[in-house]
């Protein structure tokens, strides 16, 4: 079981779009095509397990397990288009098992029609802002000016780890169009190394992301969740600042218990 995807309802080939969001930094990536799928009503219609994925399971509140795995949404917009989401709890462990996995998606959804990819990631910084910013990559020249138009600022340099980024990759190998759109973040982490969720990151993306597609979603649900992420991280910022202080005082007391 390298790789298996086992589509769960019969979908027409007719699907041209197919939208990624695996977990990453902040959960961007994967919180907008999730609140995409709970919003618009996209149907389960597919199940992508593999061996590539941490050998662990994940346990309900049931005590019944499941295997991590990632999952294929499928919906018809009133555009007549048919969109593809895909999403899920793990991104693979390996590199090897990234590009095992992100293969057999692409070449399963070619199969039903997609012609473009859009994905959706974090642009890590620790330079402050007030709003997230949208950065942007395409698969081509063209698809990269066109993103000005929706006050994406192109990504002129660096790279993009994992399965979000790699998509958009592969999709340029198989002559597929493809669109990365990157929310800014300051990867806010817990004490014990977990990525906090930025739902203000992510609405900035999707508010791009859905005009682009001309898709009608209610954002009212994620801003009270950005906001609620906005008075955490606030207070987080709060809670440093105190100890970096306390820890410069102390420093001040005592020099010779602090090595710089």
């Amino acid at each position: 079981m390298n790789v298996t995807i086992n589509l769960t309802k019969e979908v027409p080939p007719q699907g041209s779009i197919l939208i990624c969001g695996l977990p990453g930094i902040a959960f961007i990536g994967k919180l907008s095509v999730d609140y995409l799928i709970q919003e618009l009503k996209a149907e389960l219609v597919g199940e992508v397990h593999s061996q590539f994925f941490s050998p662990y399971v994940l346990v309900g509140k049931d005590g019944v397990v499941e295997l991590l795995r990632n999952e294929l949404y499928y919906l018809k917009d009133e555009k007549g288009r048919g969109i593809f989401f895909f999403t899920g709890n793990a991104q693979a462990a390996s590199p090897e098992g990234q590009y095992a996995l992100v293969d057999e998606v692409l070449d399963t959804v070619i199969q039903l029609g997609v012609k473009r990819v859009y994905s959706i990631a974090a642009f890590l910084t620790q330079k402050p802002f007030e709003r997230p910013k949208v950065y942007g990559i395409a698969t081509n020249p063209s698809l990269v000016d066109g993103m000005t138009e929706w006050g994406v600022l192109p990504m002129d340099h660096g790279s993009i780890s994992g399965m979000n980024g790699l998509i958009l990759g592969l999709a340029r190998m198989k002559k597929l169009e493809g669109t990365c759109l990157l929310g800014e973040t300051r990867g806010y982490q817990t004490p014990i190394g977990q990525y906090i969720v930025d739902a203000k990151a992510a609405r900035a993306v999707l508010d791009v992301l859905t005009t682009m597609l001309g898709l009608s979603v209610d954002m009212k649900p994620l801003e009270k969740q950005a906001k609620q992420m906005d008075e955490f991280t606030t207070k987080l910022a709060e809670v440093e600042k105190k100890v970096r202080e306390e820890l410069r005082r102390a420093a001040a007391r005592d020099p010779s218990r602090y090595i710089t």
